[in-house]
C-alpha cells in the first residue's frame, strides 16, 4: 500500500530538518503535499506548549510574580493558544510582505524605511492614551493596510512553501520544550530564561538562512525581513489588545508563552 505524503515519516523529516538544517527545510518546504506535515508540526508545538504552561507553577520563572486574577488553568491555556493560530498567520503574512520589499531596491533605503514602518505601531502604541481609539484603529489600518499592495505581488509559488518553511519551524519551540521542563525541575529560573533567549535567537538565525535558500534573497535582506516581521507580529499582538479584542491576561500569556 502506497504511504501518502501526510505521514508520520514525513512529518519527523520536515521537523528535523528544521531544526538540523534550515537551507534543507526550505527545500523541504518547496516539495508537494508539505502543508499536511507542516500542519502536525504546528499542532505538536500547540499542544506541548498548552500543557507546558498549563503544569508549571504560575510564579516560575518570576517569584515574584503576583498571583492571578484568573486561574490559569487548562481552560485558561486552551483560549491563550487560540489566539496563537491567527497570531502565527499575521507573522507570516507580514514576512511574505516583507520578502517582496527586501527584493528589489537599496538595502539601505529599504533598511531605513523598514525600520519607520516597523516601529509606527509602537509610536501609536505609546500615544494610545492620548488619542480617541477610532484614530488608533485607523492608524492601525495604515500600518497594516500598507502590506496590501506587496501580498498583490507574491505569487501563490510565493507563499505557499513559505507557509510550510514558517510552521515546520516550529519545531524549534518543540525542541525547547525540554530545557524549559528541566528549568522548571531543578528551579532553575535563570536557565529557563536563557533557554527562551536561546529559542527566540535560533528561530531569527533558522528563519534568515530557510528564507534566503527558500526566496533567493541575500543574507542580510533575509534576516531583516525575519526581524522585522517578529517585531511587527509583537505590534500586531499588542494592536489586538487595545482594540478591545484580547483581554490583558491572555496578551500577557501569549507574549510570555
Amino acid at each position: 500500500m502506497t504511504r501518502t505524503l501526510g505521514t508520520p515519516e514525513r512529518t519527523f523529516a520536515l521537523g528535523w530538518a528544521a531544526l538540523r538544517s534550515p537551507s534543507r527545510a526550505a527545500d523541504e518546504a518547496r516539495k508537494p503535499g508539505g502543508a499536511v506535515p507542516a500542519l502536525w508540526v504546528y499542532l505538536a508545538f500547540t499542544v506541548g506548549y498548552l500543557l507546558f504552561f498549563w503544569l508549571k507553577p504560575f510564579d516560575f520563572p518570576d517569584r515574584n510574580a503576583p498571583f492571578p486574577r484568573e486561574m490559569q488553568g487548562l481552560w485558561f491555556w486552551f483560549r491563550v493558544m487560540l489566539w496563537q493560530p491567527p497570531l502565527e498567520l499575521a507573522w507570516m503574512a507580514f514576512l511574505l510582505g516583507l520578502v517582496e520589499w527586501f527584493r528589489q531596491g537599496k538595502l539601505g533605503v529599504r533598511m531605513v524605511v523598514g525600520v519607520a514602518w516597523t516601529a509606527f505601531p509602537f509610536i501609536l502604541m505609546a500615544a494610545y492614551r492620548d488619542a480617541p481609539k477610532a484614530a488608533f484603529a485607523a492608524g492601525s489600518a495604515v500600518w497594516i493596510g500598507l502590506f496590501i499592495p506587496l501580498w498583490k505581488r507574491a505569487a501563490t509559488s510565493d507563499w505557499k512553501p513559505l507557509v510550510v518553511l514558517m510552521l515546520a519551524l516550529n519545531a524549534i519551540g518543540i525542541a525547547l520544550l525540554a530545557p524549559m521542563a528541566l528549568a522548571v525541575a531543578i528551579d532553575q529560573p535563570g536557565f529557563f530564561t536563557f533557554s527562551q533567549a536561546v529559542g527566540g535567537l535560533w528561530m531569527l538565525v533558522a528563519g534568515a538562512l530557510a528564507l534566503r535558500k527558500l526566496s533567493g534573497l541575500r543574507l542580510p535582506r533575509a534576516f531583516m525581513a525575519v526581524l522585522f516581521s517578529m517585531f511587527l507580529q509583537i505590534a500586531f499582538a499588542f494592536t489586538l489588545h487595545l482594540l478591545g479584542l484580547v483581554p490583558k491576561e491572555i496578551l500577557k500569556a501569549l507574549l510570555y508563552a
